[in-house]
């Protein structure tokens, strides 16, 4: 049982590595095969970092009701409420972080939802489909791309956030959320060709097309 459970992790961790490999720049990579990406909502939502933040939520929530309704009416001396007041403070900017999270995560999401997106290595094209449009082009279509993302002096919080400007000749913009995808691996293949300017970013809002 001991000889199980310590080589178990190891194989799974092996396996995911195997599988990273394989969708990135393997056999099963845009770079050699047709690859669709469509993330959906349950997808989105139920990732680990995002129920992370929804229990750091209701568990400052409940520390900042246990604080006004208890910690504050018991103090009786400068030091209980110099106590109940950091954590009241402490508490609230959490909460603050916490809600501009969310608020990334939702605009991150009007980029993503319903859209599939298909890389396609016989010519190197992206293509992508919404339910109002299929926008198919190329390094040959494309006159600069932007990429997004948090800067040196970013909160841990939102290091994982990154997003894709197309510009195309046509004066079209296409936005791509770079999260859950393996888009980036394609990105220096497909678009070798194509300028790309990076744009770092405290807080790594989307910029209104």
């Amino acid at each position: 049982m001991i000889t199980v459970s310590v080589l178990t992790p190891f194989a799974w961790v092996i396996y995911k590595l195997l599988r990273y490999t394989a969708k990135t720049i393997g056999d099963e990579s845009p770079l050699v095969i047709v690859v669709r990406y469509k993330i959906e909502d349950w997808q989105y939502f139920t990732r680990f970092d995002y129920i992370l933040n929804v229990v750091i939520t209701l568990l400052m929530v409940s520390m900042l009701y246990a604080d006004v309704f208890v910690l504050m009416p018991a103090s009786n001396s400068f030091w209980h409420w110099m106590v109940s007041l950091g954590l009241f403070a402490a508490c609230l900017y959490a909460l603050w972080l916490i809600a501009s999270v969310f608020k990334l995560d939702w605009q991150y999401w009007l980029i993503t939802r319903n859209k599939t997106v298909t890389l396609d290595p016989a010519d190197k094209s992206l293509t992508i489909d919404t339910a109002e449009e299929i926008i198919r082009f190329s390094a040959d279509d494309v006159q600069e791309i932007e990429k997004h993302g948090s800067g040196l002096k970013s909160s841990k919080m939102v290091a994982g956030y990154s997003y894709l400007i197309f510009k195309l000749k046509n004066g079209h913009a296409v936005y791509l959320n770079l999260n859950k995808s393996y888009l980036d691996f394609a990105i220096d293949d497909y678009f070798k060709t194509v300028p790309i300017q990076y744009v770092p970013h405290k807080i790594p809002w989307i910029v209104a097309p």
